[in-house]
C-alpha cells in the first residue's frame, strides 16, 4: 500500500483510544528501518513538532485505526520534543494485538496543539489482515475530581519539599471503551512528568479515580499548579498555595537583629564621643575609666565598656586593700582631678556589700 492511501486513511484515525485531529501540516516521522521483527529496535525521528510537547510513541495494528485496543501498550513510550521542534528515541517493536498492514504512531498528547504522525512498518512474521473501516466516533471524557490532599508538614513552614497526592476522577461520557490511555501528570511548569499508575480500561459510563503521589519542590513559593490529563483529554489543574512563612519570619527577625546590633553600635559610639555623663543636681560621677598617676595605671570599673577583656589583657586585678594602700602614700600634686576620697568610699563600699 503506498504513501498517498495510508496518508488518505489516517484523516479519520485514532489517537490510541480516540480519535484526534488529521496529521499536523509539516509534522514529520522517519524510521531508520522500514523492516524489523518484534523484539527489534529502530530509531524513531521526528521534525516540525511542536516544541516541549511530550510525543507517545506505539507500535500499532490495523494502521492504529481501531484506537489502542490496537496498539501494544505495553512497549509504548514517551519523549519530549527540543527546542528546534525534533525529537529521537529508540523503540522496541511491539506485537500489536492486531493485524498488520502495521504503523509506528506517534502522537502529541498533553494540552495545546493535536495531532499525530503514523508511519508503515512491516513486523516481520505478524499476521496481516484487511484494512479496518476507520472509527468516526468521538471519545469524550468528563473530569469529575481534581484535588490535592496530604497534611502540611514542620518542614514546610520552612521551605522543605511538600508531599501530597493528586486524587483525579474522570468519568467517561463517550461511547468507546479506553483503554490503556496514558495519565499524565505535571507538577508546576516543568516539562516532566511524574510518575503514574496504569489507567486499564475505562468502559463509556464509568467513573474512575486515579491517586498519584506528587511532591512540591524544596523553597516553593506562590500558587503551584498541578496539572493532569488522561490520553489527551479531561485536562484538569489543582493549585497547591506554597507560602513558607516560617522562613519568611526568620528572615525578619534576622533583618530585625541586625538592625537593632547596627543601633546599638552607633548609640554606643555616640556615647564614647560625648564623653562622662554629668549628674543633673550632684557631685560629678567618676567615669568607667580613670587614669591615676599615682598609681601609674588606669583604674577600670565592672560597668566600663569592654572591662572584661582589659582585665584579660592587664593579667589580673587588684584587691581593695592594695588599692587603699597606694592610696594612702603621701600624696602628690596630682596631674589629674581625681576624688580619690570619694574613691576609697566607693571602695570600701563595695568591700563590704
Amino acid at each position: 500500500m503506498s504513501r498517498r492511501i495510508v496518508a488518505m486513511l489516517l484523516g479519520s484515525a485514532v489517537l490510541l483510544s480516540i480519535p484526534v485531529p488529521a496529521l499536523a501540516d509539516g509534522w514529520s516521522v522517519t524510521l531508520s528501518a522500514p523492516k524489523a521483527r518484534p523484539g527489534d529496535t529502530v530509531r524513531v525521528t521526528g521534525a516540525n513538532w511542536p516544541a516541549g510537547r511530550l510525543v507517545q510513541l506505539v507500535t500499532c495494528g490495523e494502521l492504529a485505526l481501531g484506537g489502542s485496543s490496537s496498539c501494544d501498550m505495553r512497549g509504548a513510550l514517551a519523549t519530549a520534543v527540543k527546542p528546534d521542534g525534533t525529537f529521537s528515541v529508540v523503540l522496541t517493536v511491539g506485537e500489536p494485538p492486531k493485524p498488520c498492514p502495521c504503523v509506528v504512531h506517534a502522537a502529541a498528547v498533553g494540552t495545546g496543539e493535536s495531532g499525530h504522525v503514523d508511519t508503515p512498518l512491516d513486523v516481520s512474521g505478524h499476521p496481516t489482515g484487511p484494512v479496518p473501516t476507520p472509527a468516526r466516533t468521538l471519545a469524550r471524557l468528563d473530569v469529575v475530581e481534581a484535588r490535592l490532599t496530604g497534611g502540611g508538614s514542620v518542614s514546610a513552614w520552612f521551605g522543605g519539599p511538600q508531599h501530597r497526592t493528586l486524587v483525579y476522577t474522570v468519568r467517561n461520557a463517550g461511547s468507546q471503551t479506553l483503554t490503556g490511555a496514558p495519565l499524565t501528570v505535571r507538577v508546576g511548569n516543568g516539562a516532566d512528568a511524574v510518575p503514574t499508575p496504569p489507567t486499564g480500561e475505562l468502559r463509556p459510563g464509568e467513573t474512575r479515580t486515579y491517586e498519584v503521589a506528587v511532591t512540591i519542590p524544596f523553597a516553593a513559593f506562590g500558587a503551584y499548579p498541578v496539572t493532569a490529563e488522561l490520553g489527551g483529554l479531561g485536562q484538569a489543574k489543582a493549585v497547591h498555595q506554597a507560602y513558607p512563612w516560617g522562613l519568611v519570619l526568620l528572615n525578619v527577625i534576622g533583618l530585625a537583629l541586625i538592625g537593632f546590633g547596627v543601633w546599638r553600635l552607633v548609640r554606643r559610639r555616640r556615647a564614647r564621643a560625648a564623653g562622662p555623663a554629668l549628674a543633673a543636681d550632684g557631685p560629678m560621677l567618676l567615669p568607667a575609666v580613670v587614669r591615676v598617676p599615682d598609681l601609674g595605671a588606669y583604674l577600670v570599673f565592672d560597668d566600663a565598656p569592654g572591662a572584661g577583656r582589659m582585665r584579660r589583657l592587664a593579667g589580673g586585678q587588684l584587691a581593695p586593700d592594695e588599692v587603699r594602700r597606694l592610696l594612702e602614700r603621701e600624696q602628690r600634686q596630682p596631674a589629674a582631678v581625681v576624688d580619690l576620697d570619694a574613691l576609697d568610699a566607693y571602695l570600701t563600699t563595695r568591700e563590704r556589700g
